[in-house]
């Protein structure tokens, strides 16, 4: 059993459980007999209230907007279908009448013609606690854990968001403002090249609960994010930061400013890249990207259980599809994002089907290794479950989903990298991405490319062949073939690392072009020998 405990400094406090949502998981608790009517029935419940609020300034005005979206899911495994009923209605009295006619409604299904029958017998928290867990998770667990023990996990924060009056972070948002224009002469530029500046902050206050017959857990998070968009004519710069945490994760300070002014100003005098193969240095969040798109969407596991991804197949056939610097691990349990005080984007501390969140390897060495997976994809694929059931709200269907996907890091310090490049590019600013999961080619957006020659930054910035993004794009084994060295978490020292997650970078994921979700990217600075480049 894994017991290891740790505490967080004294500084940070976790989010509690809202008062009404205590009283709320009482009720549903006592739900859960009425969809297991029948032997062999397994049933759950899933609820979330999703607070979220965004505040945006820019040049001419400003505006808020806030929403909350709450719901809970119903489920019934009777070992042939899963079934859900979704309902808004949270009244007791309602919802009980809503379990008794979906058990009503299940029992009367006729079951499928010559289906096997499939048990599931939940994890109780032996079980749980025999996994490999982080402190993070261990240490929020009572003692003696049983099916009756309320559960709680709270996102470590320092400064809370929801204390901050609307006044306060518009005032924020107008200083950020007024800093690009006061600091766009250092820079290059003169203040009416700016013809437009937008700084957005979002706040959201996220609460889950999930009860079967062996547990009763809930969480609650913290979602903090600042965007900044300068733009000069058609040319555009931005920077995203955020995390899950307190107002410690968005700080913006003058360098972070001039860096963005900077390089708007190289991208009004920019190149057009002439397209061809090219020696490449990815930055980390470009290295996130294209962990997401080359065995992220490949190994969700209900896509590889419908036969649409390839990936299945080579794992299974035991092929390599990269060499030995090609490993991408899939982590919803990052909760110290690199150096900073907050957790990653696409972290949780249980999935909303109930999983505790465990790191996993998804290409080990360039060999394939199980997919990720939700409660119905492990059961038809006969493998392992992982904590990736997610939806985009309760409203919205479950799937084998990605948290932060990132690569491992390497043994390179970033001069050492610089070095090797000799001549090429530094690829640091995404531009999103896309990927066949069956027929295995690859596409990753770069907003511009940062000239080398002789491991030494010239100073030249080249856009797309028509003035826009580049892409590069390829066959995914090609491509992770061709991956050459990896830095160090910490790139700019020769000690060990001491931190142990490489950075993820805030994001979202679609699926089936739709279904959006909270995800993470990342990893180490990658050289990458050719590449096709457009």
């Amino acid at each position: 059993m894994n017991t290891e405990k740790s505490a967080p400094p004294a500084e940070f406090r976790r989010v509690a459980l809202s008062p009404d949502l205590q009283i709320l998981r009482k009720s549903l608790k006592d739900l859960i007999p009425v969809l297991e009517a029948k032997p062999g029935w397994y049933g759950s419940i899933h609820f979330e209230r999703k607070s979220s609020k965004t505040l945006m300034a820019n040049l001419k005005n400003s505006q808020v907007s806030d929403q909350v979206i709450m719901g809970a899911v119903l489920r019934i495994l009777d070992g042939y279908t899963l079934f859900e009923h979704a309902t808004d209605d949270l009244n007791p009295e309602s919802l009980k009448k809503a379990a008794l006619e979906f058990s009503e409604r299940v029992a009367s299904t006729p079951k499928p013609s010559g289906a096997t029958h499939r048990q599931y017998q939940p994890a109780n928290w032996k079980l749980r606690l025999a996994a490999k867990l982080d402190p993070e998770i261990t240490s929020q667990i009572p003692a003696d854990a049983n099916a009756s023990t309320e559960v709680h996990f709270g996102i470590r924060f320092k400064e809370d968001p929801s204390l901050i009056p609307n006044s306060q972070v518009f005032e924020k948002l107008q200083h950020i403002i007024g800093l690009c224009k006061t600091l766009a002469p250092e820079c290059g530029l003169k203040s009416e090249d700016l013809t437009y500046v937008m700084s957005r902050q979002t706040f959201a206050h996220e609460e889950f609960l999930f009860l079967d017959r062996e547990v009763n857990m809930s969480q609650s998070l913290f979602r903090v994010s600042n965007m900044i968009i300068l733009m000069s004519g058609s040319d555009r710069t931005y920077q995203r930061i955020g995390g899950l945490g307190g107002l410690e994760a968005i700080r913006v300070n003058d360098k972070q400013i001039r860096e963005l002014l900077t390089n708007l100003k190289s991208l009004k005098q920019a190149n057009r890249l002439v397209p061809g193969k090219y020696r490449v240095l990815f930055g980390p969040v470009i290295s996130g990207v294209l962990a997401h798109e080359a065995f992220g969407h490949s190994q969700e596991g209900d896509t590889c259980a419908r036969g649409r991804s390839k990936a299945w197949e080579l794992h299974k056939k035991d092929e390599r599809v990269g060499n030995k610097n090609a490993t991408i691990l899939n982590n919803p349990a990052v909760f110290k994002n690199a150096d900073e005080d907050c957790g990653a984007w696409g972290s949780y501390f249980f999935d909303e089907e109930g999983w505790l969140a465990q790191v996993q390897i998804l290409l080990d060495q360039g060999r394939l290794c199980p997919p990720m997976t939700n409660l119905t994809s492990a059961l038809r694929l006969g493998i392992p479950r992982t904590a990736n059931g997610k939806r985009e709200t309760w409203a919205n269907g479950v799937y084998t989903r990605q948290t932060n996907t990132y690569f491992s890091p390497g043994d390179k310090t970033l001069s050492e990298l610089m070095a090797e490049l000799g001549d090429g590019f530094v690829a640091l600013h995404p531009a999103g991405g896309m990927e066949d999961p069956k027929g295995m080619g690859i596409q990753v957006g770069i907003a511009f490319l940062q000239e080398v020659k002789r491991g030494k930054l010239t100073g030249r910035v080249f856009k797309g062949p028509v003035g826009g993004d580049i892409q590069m794009t390829g066959y995914t084994p090609d491509i992770l073939n061709s991956i050459h060295a990896k830095s160090k978490i910490e790139f700019n020292s020769k000690d060990p690392d001491r931190v142990q997650h490489p950075f993820n970078d805030t994001g979202g994921c679609g699926k089936y072009h739709k279904e959006f979700v909270y995800a993470g990217c990342g990893g180490p600075y990658m050289l990458l020998d050719p590449v096709i480049l457009g």
